[in-house]
């Protein structure tokens, strides 16, 4: 009997366990310090202080970054090459997006560093009005080299219903009705190497589902962007190294950071929470 599967499960049981026995500690004594009103450091007239919930703050912070850092020497030490020979799909989600950072989002994609034999781009707009048509018309520019597929579909995965018949069957005769635009995406994204669809708005995961399902396995990784994006020529080839050094990768994320920095505060405030869940959590 092998005993292995027993004792991993036990194993994650106990951890399990112990975890919750620790957020119980933690909660009861930050209970106890708010109710004590219990403060390592205060200001005159009590405007700023820095109590248990402070010291939990940093601790967490500090062991985050301490991980990280060790995670980054680790990655920054890998010398793995690109082996140049997965097809990767590049999705991209778009929605009202400003031309000026649709046309550079695009332009990036353009200056990828990866065989482009190799890449199948797929650009699905969330919405197919005429107002949404400068989207699907400027990748048709900026992709004109690649003979583009463009396609407009009046509906998405979710939102189109089979006609119904005579006593309320969605079928006849035992011929189920299918969208045939649905076919039609399907068919262009897997035989054209650039393709724009713009369809019924459904939102960014109905986006993000139409290109991951249409698709499917006929590459072997997808890379996804949103249309306001601007990518670093060796996006791909750093993303597709660290999935090939490892087969028990499934994902890997890039290191996104904001463009307008100096714009704001508000933008400023925004780059370093887009550091953090980048680089530390």
């Amino acid at each position: 009997m092998d005993i292995k599967p027993v004792l991993r499960r036990f194993g994650s049981w106990v951890r399990a366990i112990l975890t919750f026995l620790f957020a119980l500690l933690v909660l009861g004594v930050m209970l106890w310090a708010y109710i004590d009103g219990f403060q390592i450091a205060t200001s005159p007239f009590n405007i700023i202080s820095f109590g248990f919930y402070g010291v939990l703050l940093t601790l967490h912070v500090l062991i985050q970054s301490f991980f990280a850092f060790v995670e980054h020497r680790r990655m920054n030490a890998r010398r793995n090459p690109c082996s140049y020979t997965k097809t990767i799909g590049f999705t991209i989600s778009a929605y009202q997006e400003d031309p000026a950072y649709l046309r550079e989002c695009l332009q990036s994609v353009r200056a990828l560093q990866y065989p482009s034999e190799l890449l199948r781009i797929v650009m699905v707009v969330d919405g197919n009005s005429e107002d949404d048509r400068y989207m699907m018309e400027m990748f048709r520019e900026v992709f004109a080299d690649q003979d583009p597929g463009c396609y407009i579909w009046q509906n998405n995965y979710h939102s189109w219903k089979p006609p119904v018949q005579e006593g309320g069957a969605a079928e006849a005769d035992g011929v189920v009705f299918e969208d045939h635009q649905r076919l039609e995406v399907e068919e262009l994204i897997r035989t054209k190497t650039c393709v724009c669809v713009m369809q019924k708005w459904g939102g960014k995961r109905e986006v993000m589902y139409t290109a991951f399902k249409a698709l499917g396995s006929s590459v072997d990784y997808i890379q996804v962007c949103d249309s306001d994006t601007k990518l670093d020529p060796l996006a791909t080839v750093e993303l597709c190294k660290v999935l090939e050094s490892n087969q028990k990768y499934g994902a890997v994320g890039g290191d996104v950071m904001i463009l307008n920095l100096k714009d704001s505060y508000i933008s400023f405030m925004s780059s370093l929470r887009y550091w953090m869940a980048f680089n530390i959590e």
